[in-house]
């Protein structure tokens, strides 16, 4: 009997610049992070189109540079390969990473939302991985599909009205690589869409390069500590580190700077990881908006909690 764990990100886009920080990695089944098993990760486009989208550029294009956003990132192993265009109209488990602008999805129920990633992970060791092999781990991303809403227009290279096409699709790859939303105002992670930004930030590269490490092109550190309150732990407090210097470390690498942050686990723990060298101060914050529970929903359930903790005030270290 096959094991799997089938779950929809969905992403809700509005406009908002308001304080809170925050990158989340994917889990399952516990502390198990969602990420691919071997690399280059394959992906498959659709490339038919409605008159929703337009713009000179092609879609193919588009999806290209969005991908070499997040490959070009230092620190990190990751890699993707493009293959061949499929016909497929609809998700599903089938041994192609399929990119659609056609597919059949019920967007009625997700207002304002322009894209949605749809990831299928393993929940146990040896089932069958749908490619010919068996699961290695949990959490183990198996398949993972981005389908675009055919009721947003889209511009692909901002000559047409409509959302940035090149902005979506590098947020949903993210979520395709195994990533969840960020509460970093400035990340590309942060679900409520700009109108334009194509550069990853520094709370991107350090999720992406925390889950496919590499040479270390800029050395990474971590700072790990415990949130606790009247002596409890607390579960779920964005714990993030910002710069307080002009230091720009990844300068070399087109990504702008931003706080980098971890969560706190469910014994209070946390580690903030691919920090480069700099002066920091830690804050701890509750996620109570502009981004909440509802914006990460599968992780507190994953760790058997109801809802992050947001019981406490922001606290600076």
């Amino acid at each position: 009997m096959q094991s799997f764990a089938r779950f929809a990100v969905v992403l809700a886009f509005l406009m908002l610049a308001l304080p809170a920080r925050s990158y989340l990695l994917n889990y399952t089944g516990g502390n198990n992070r969602d990420h691919w098993a071997s690399l280059p990760v394959g992906w498959n486009l659709n490339p038919k189109i409605n008159s929703n989208v337009q713009g000179s550029r092609s879609v193919a294009d588009v999806m290209a540079s969005s991908f070499a956003a997040w490959t070009a990132v230092p620190n990190t192993a990751f890699s993707v390969a493009r293959g061949s265009d499929s016909a497929r109209t609809s998700p599903g488990m089938d041994s192609q990473n399929l990119i659609c602008f056609v597919c059949a999805a019920d967007f009625s129920g997700m207002d304002g939302s322009l894209a949605i990633t749809l990831t299928t992970t393993a929940t146990s060791v040896g089932a069958d991985d749908g490619r010919g092999g068996k699961t290695q781990f949990v959490g183990q991303i198996l398949d993972a599909d981005i389908l675009f809403n055919p009721s947003v227009a889209f511009s692909t290279d901002g000559s047409a009205a409509g959302q940035d096409l090149q902005t979506v699709a590098t947020h949903e790859i993210g979520h395709l690589f195994g990533l969840d939303h960020s509460a970093v105002v400035h990340a590309m992670m942060f679900p409520y869409a700009p109108d334009n930004e194509h550069r990853l930030a520094y709370d991107d590269a350090a999720a992406i390069a925390t889950l496919y490490p590499a040479a270390q092109a800029v050395p990474p550190f971590a700072i790990a500590g415990t949130v606790r309150l009247n002596g409890a732990a607390v579960f779920g407090a964005h714990v993030f580190a910002e710069s307080q210097t002009a230091v720009e470390a990844f300068s070399a690498f087109n990504l702008r700077k931003s706080p980098i942050a971890g969560m706190s686990m469910t014994d209070g723990s946390y580690r903030i990881e691919g920090v480069p060298a700099d002066s920091y101060v830690i804050t701890a914050e509750p996620l109570d908006l502009p981004v909440d529970n509802s914006n990460i929903a599968s992780f507190a359930s994953n760790f058997g909690k109801a809802a992050v903790q947001t019981n406490f005030t922001t606290r600076w270290h």
